[in-house]
């Protein structure tokens, strides 16, 4: 089993041989081409003591994968037919081959010893809120999202919690797994659910970081409800007011323009 987990996986450019393909130059120039070559190393344990490191280098050409070395191999490979001449000759050149054979160790070993202490050591505690929506009006229900950021390493375990039992996979969903590019990762689980007076839910986070405890932050939609009714009415009195006080004074002002009417009997 490829550990990733326990040792990371260290991605590398590596420079690519020669130049680009033969079909591809007998083709002319194009306007927009990607050509690259992409390394990885991969780094399985075995047992206490042993690791396994294999190399696999990839060539690409217009974003697909033509041709690639794999160290498990010991020999250049055809991915597609655009590739058997550059596998074939690059096969032919027994110096370059034996080079291939030996960089599973003199890059990847070498790498590895000099990052694993940062990659292994690294530990990030998560950050860890729920935010509520009403995503759709014509439905019942609310969607809560618990979103879970900034942590490392990138397994991670979150449960949706309605007092105190687990909730069901059907009504949860789950963003994949992102990168934020600073060696930390946030990932979001989302919550369907119909809201009754009582219910007391919970998103708990569980991660290598938190040294065996649980991360438990609970949400209580009576309180949500009574602060959102609270602002309703605040805001209704407002919007009252500033309709209200207008016609009040254009009113007032009305009335003190207009003389005070006399009863009909005391006209002379």
């Amino acid at each position: 089993m490829r550990s990733a987990l326990d040792f990371g996986v260290l991605l590398v450019t590596i420079a690519s041989l020669g130049g680009f393909p033969p079909q591809v130059q007998s083709a002319g120039p194009r306007e927009h081409f990607v050509y690259q070559g992409r390394g990885e190393c991969f780094f399985t344990p075995l047992n206490g003591t042993q690791l396994e490191i294999r190399l696999l280098h990839t060539w690409i050409w217009g974003r697909q994968d033509y041709v690639r070395f794999d160290s498990r191999v010991g020999e250049f490979q055809a991915v597609t037919p655009l590739g058997e001449p550059d596998a074939q000759y690059w096969n032919s050149l027994k110096d370059l081959l034996e080079i291939k054979r030996h960089e599973a160790d003199s890059f990847c070993r070498h790498n590895y010893y000099n990052d694993i202490p940062f990659v292994h050591g690294r530990s990030v505690q998560p950050q860890v809120t729920i935010i509520p929506t009403d995503y759709d009006p014509s439905s019942l229900n609310t969607l809560l999202v618990c979103s879970v950021t900034g942590f490392y390493p990138s397994e991670i375990e979150i449960k949706w919690l309605r007092n105190g039992k687990e909730e069901g996979e059907s009504k949860v969903a789950t963003t994949d797994l992102m990168r934020n590019g600073d060696w930390t990762y946030q990932i979001h689980v989302m919550l369907e659910t119909h809201l009754e007076r009582g219910d007391l839910y919970a998103c708990q986070v569980e991660h290598s970081s938190l040294n065996g405890t649980v991360i438990t932050v609970q949400w209580d939609p009576q309180s949500d409800s009574a602060r959102n009714k609270m602002w309703t009415g605040v805001v209704g009195v407002v919007l009252g007011l500033v309709f209200f006080l207008p016609g009040l004074v254009l009113f007032l002002k009305n009335k003190k323009g207009r003389g005070i009417p006399q009863p009909a009997g005391l006209i002379s």
